[in-house]
């Protein structure tokens, strides 16, 4: 969090208090999104592992297909093994969810503040300082606030 302060600090002659704090607003559900973006491709990997490595095991041991049914309920490494797998994708499935809102949060604000540049930055010379306060935001934040699309 100190990072942002001392990024948008050095805007303080090209914005005003209440557009550093939309800034600041849209730097954290950047990071908010990332965060369950990462989250949600580590849980899918773990679910792909655990399943991937149920699959080579019972391949590995190389049942019957009269006999798999009831191996599986009989030894509790399976019940192990398929109930992981269940949870991670479960989880996976829940910080998708998450990821998905987060994005369309992060999108929301970042239009918004689009669409009001020309209210945050209203006189001709502080329009031309808007491009400073964008190139600031793109090249420290990866956050596009020059169109609206993803």
């Amino acid at each position: 969090m100190r990072n942002v302060e001392s990024a948008l600090d050095q805007l303080d002659r090209f914005t005003d208090e209440p557009t550093k704090q939309m800034l600041r607003g849209l730097i954290k559900r950047k990071r908010k999104y990332e965060n369950y973006k990462k989250q949600s491709f580590r849980w899918q990997a773990a679910a792909l592992i655990c399943a991937a490595s149920f699959c080579l095991f019972v391949a590995w041991k190389g049942y019957g297909k009269n006999s798999i049914l009831g191996e599986l309920l009989n030894d509790s490494m399976y019940m192990l093994w398929i109930l992981s797998a269940a949870f991670a994708y479960s989880t996976a499935y829940f910080f998708k969810k998450k990821e998905e809102k987060a994005e369309a949060d992060f999108h929301k604000l970042r239009c918004e503040i689009i669409q009001k540049s020309t209210d945050l930055w209203p006189q001709p010379e502080e329009w031309k300082s808007r491009e400073t306060v964008y190139k600031v935001m793109k090249q420290q934040y990866d956050i596009n606030l020059y169109f609206e699309s993803k």
